[in-house]
């Protein structure tokens, strides 16, 4: 089962039929060998208020079919939700420690090669298949795509960072290498969600990693990598993309939506549609039938000529639409747990960072998408969390900032 998960890893961001199917082979097999219920026992041990919120969440999912207008749908967005089922799966195979580093691995694999792809699109090689919604030469988001690209790649750059940290070799150097080219590309492809998710989670691992300990060589990549990105900004496609935001927002608090990009148009909908039942919500899979009755009354919308509305790009408007004020409260547990119990663990280990830099990333990038419904985006974070889960058995003898070693001094008497 772990080489299949190897292999799924790496075939991830090229293609996800084949990703599926190995990764519902491996499901197959962890559940006839009993290695799901094991890594789900791992999982009830080490995060009970993580699991229970998860509960929660898709039981709400379940019951909001009852008041939904469009079960057909609901039914969609449930079967969506498989992805978190591979966590007892990555967390059973991480426990061996071998196992663990090899599936890391293959994830870096993975993702250093389809960067590889997205530099040859950049200069105007074709994808060998159809480029996802988004992806282009301007924007070279490969085939993972427009949306979810900084998410992933906002967190496999946090983490080569730290394992660079880690390291006392020339490997540290490619590490870091690689952490800010990948965090510059994220810039390039001009995905406004992985701005935020880089920029807050390099802002995270400042305090944690690096300013709480003055360590000057640590604070010195990070003002290395800082610079890279703010250069990106200022020079690169991305600054038009952030004045673009700039005046979409202007236009918005003037009261003219025509003129405010067609995101935050579908952040109007879904509060509108939200204050048509505020208690219950519109049930799971309601949210296209109450956003187009909206539409209809406001022609002034800029919805960029679509005529039916699936998803208003936030996880929290969504939830607050589905299922009311207790959709949003149970949502909002169910991140606040993950990341909390990720910001309790050992930072300074090598992979217990994973757990809180996926689901603050997830986070942030919610505000501007369907995160836990997208696939790249709930696949990734699904996994770093399963392989930070896993780490917490183990305890390396590195540190970033070792303690002092105490010398005795002891005084001679002639």
């Amino acid at each position: 089962m772990p080489y299949l998960l190897c292999a799924a890893t790496i075939a991830l961001p090229f293609s996800i039929a084949v990703a599926n199917i190995l990764f519902v082979c491996s499901l197959f097999i962890a559940f006839t060998s009993g290695l799901w219920s094991r890594g789900a026992g791992i999982l009830w041990q080490q995060a009970k208020p993580l699991t229970i919120a998860w509960f929660a969440y898709i039981i709400l999912m379940l019951i909001g079919l009852i008041w939904s207008p469009d079960i057909q749908r609901g039914l969609v967005i449930i079967s969506k939700q498989w992805s978190w089922l591979i966590i007892p799966v990555f967390i059973a195979a991480c426990e061996n420690k071998t196992w663990q580093n090899r599936i890391l691995f293959s994830i870096s694999t993975g993702l250093f090669l389809h960067l590889l792809l997205c530099i040859a699109q950049s200069q105007g090689i074709p994808l060998p298949v159809a480029a996802p919604g988004g992806s282009s030469v301007q924007d070279p988001a490969g085939l993972i795509g427009h949306i979810s690209f900084g998410l992933v790649y906002g967190i496999w750059a946090a983490w080569l960072l730290h394992i660079g940290m880690l390291k006392n070799d020339k490997m540290r150097y490619m590490l870091w290498a690689l952490a800010a080219f990948s965090t510059m590309w994220v810039f390039i492809v001009q995905g406004r969600s992985g701005y935020l998710v880089v920029l807050t989670l390099g802002c995270i691992m400042a305090w944690k990693l690096w300013i709480q300990h003055m360590n000057p060589r640590l604070i010195f990549g990070a003002v290395v990598i800082s610079i890279l990105a703010i250069t990106t900004i200022a020079m690169g496609p991305a600054k038009n993309r952030i004045q673009s935001t700039v005046d979409s927002l202007h236009a918005f608090s003037q009261g003219d939506l025509q003129h405010a990009e067609a995101r935050i148009s579908l952040w109007y909908l879904a509060w509108e549609s939200w204050k048509t039942k505020p208690l219950i919500g519109v049930g799971t899979g309601g949210f296209p039938n109450a956003s187009d009755a909206i539409a209809a009354r406001h022609p002034n919308l800029n919805l960029e000529g679509q005529t039916h509305i699936a998803v208003p790009h936030n996880i929290y408007l969504m939830e607050l639409v589905r299922w009311g004020p207790l959709g949003l409260v149970i949502l909002l547990l169910f991140l606040s747990c993950w990341i909390r119990m990720g910001w309790r663990v050992d930072w300074q280990q090598p992979h217990h960072l994973l757990i809180a830099i996926s689901g603050i990333a997830l986070s942030v990038h919610g505000l501007s998408s369907q995160a836990i419904e997208e696939y790249h985006a709930s696949v990734y974070t699904a996994i770093f969390l399963a392989v930070g889960l896993a780490s917490l058995k183990y305890k390396s003898d590195v540190s970033l900032f070792p303690t002092p070693k105490k010398t005795s001094h002891i005084r001679s008497h002639s």
